[in-house]
């Protein structure tokens, strides 16, 4: 017996719709629709982070985390010269909570807080407004779905501008550090599979006779098979590929911002490099906390993949210089991580030093070994140091 159509969600009679017009959708076409479409996409119109959400991250879990990302990107405008006005742009800022601990350290020093500024790219509407009730303790933004800038300030008074895509952040004479975290794994990908011939062919979204949604294997060459699968994917002794072009678009925005205008960028993502053996058959959702059938319910659960750094740092290879990807365990090590817990035990009570103890235990030892940090310099950067960037190289061990 048939399913009705008008018994699923919004979003699923709308993906029927699209596959009965244009035919099966590519893992990509999916992707941006189940996340971002304006009336039903995951992002839009909830909060999905933290416990009570769908899912958790590094800076909901331990405050220590955007500590220590505060003072990496002090440490650079430092290096690179702290006279300049300090920009920083975090990509995907989640429910702001990454945001409110940076911005927590910089107000600590004067010379920073006198030229610092915080620049957020969002494109839900609801989620910037979770995140200015965060960070400015207002909503002013209520009702603006259609905003292309928002400037406001924070409660530390800050100045912070939220934009809609990375395209609209001016580019501004000074030191613009760059962050992504968690947010790369959610640009939507090409899935690529072999057949039984050997030939790479695209993974595509169909339906079934009963509406419900599946995958299938294109028969021919697609537009992306042929312009994404380079001689570099064939020599790979592998069955499955996951390519994300949009990722690296964004990745060579920020490198030709970091040549035009000084400035870093450090990504954060689950993620692998080009010398990794791990699978590339990746792609999955996530709801509740728990894994999920991507192709179930579209619009209840989040959609990820992970990061191809190594196709990343090939994309702009000839215009940016890099560290990494070093794994978040080591990288927070290197930074000290049981230098700054060990400070706030001094002076917390019993409650706040579990607390304390099992958010950091959690990111270095449940999440560290899977996520990946990477920076990005200018070009020209790599002739100006003798010693890597911090985190990138071991400077403390963690006591705990």
């Amino acid at each position: 017996m048939f399913k009705s159509v008008q018994r699923l969600n919004p979003l699923h009679r709308q993906i029927i719709q699209r596959i009965n017009f244009n035919g099966p959708l590519t893992i990509a076409d999916y992707m941006k629709l189940v996340l971002t479409c304006p009336s039903s996409g995951f992002y839009m119109k909830q909060d999905v982070f933290g416990r009570s959400g769908h899912f958790i991250t590094s800076p909901e879990i331990s405050q220590i985390f955007g500590e220590l990302i505060a003072v990496w990107f002090i440490n650079e405008w430092q290096r690179f010269n702290s006279s300049r006005p300090l920009r920083i742009v975090e990509l995907g800022p989640g429910r702001g909570t990454l945001a409110s601990d940076i911005s927590r350290v910089l107000n600590q020093f004067s010379f920073v807080r006198d030229q610092a500024s915080l620049h957020l790219v969002e494109i839900s509407p609801h989620l910037v407004q979770i995140q200015e009730q965060h960070l400015c303790g207002n909503v002013s933004v209520l009702g603006k779905d259609n905003f292309t800038r928002h400037d406001s300030q924070t409660k530390l008074g800050l100045p912070i501008t939220w934009y809609r895509s990375l395209d609209q952040v001016p580019e501004a004479p000074g030191f613009t550090v760059y962050i992504a975290h968690e947010f790369l794994d959610a640009l939507p990908i090409h899935k690529f599979q072999k057949n039984e011939a050997g030939e790479w062919r695209e993974v595509l979204v169909d339906i079934n006779a009963n509406e419900e949604l599946r995958y299938v294997l294109s028969r021919h060459p697609t537009p992306a098979s042929k312009l994404l699968i380079t001689q570099n994917h064939h020599d790979l002794n592998l069955d499955h590929l996951e390519i994300c072009p949009e990722a690296a678009l964004v990745v060579e925005n920020i490198s030709k911002r970091l040549n035009n205008n000084d400035g870093c960028a450090l990504i954060c993502d689950y993620g692998y490099d080009e010398n990794d053996t791990k699978s590339r058959d990746t792609f999955r959702a996530f709801r509740d906390h728990n894994q999920w059938d991507p192709l179930k319910e579209p619009g209840s659960a989040d959609l990820t993949a992970d990061v191809d750094f190594g196709y990343l740092k090939r994309h702009v290879a000839d215009q940016s210089h890099f560290y990494g990807p070093i794994d978040q365990k080591s990288f927070l090590e290197n930074l000290g991580i049981g230098v700054r817990l060990a400070m706030l035990l001094k002076t917390a009570d019993e409650k706040q030093k579990e607390d304390l103890v099992s958010g950091v235990r959690m990111i270095l030892d449940d999440m560290g070994p899977r996520f990946k940090f990477m920076s990005m310099f200018p070009r020209y950067s790599k002739h100006l140091f003798k010693t890597d960037p911090p985190g990138f190289s071991s400077v403390y061990k963690s006591p705990i």
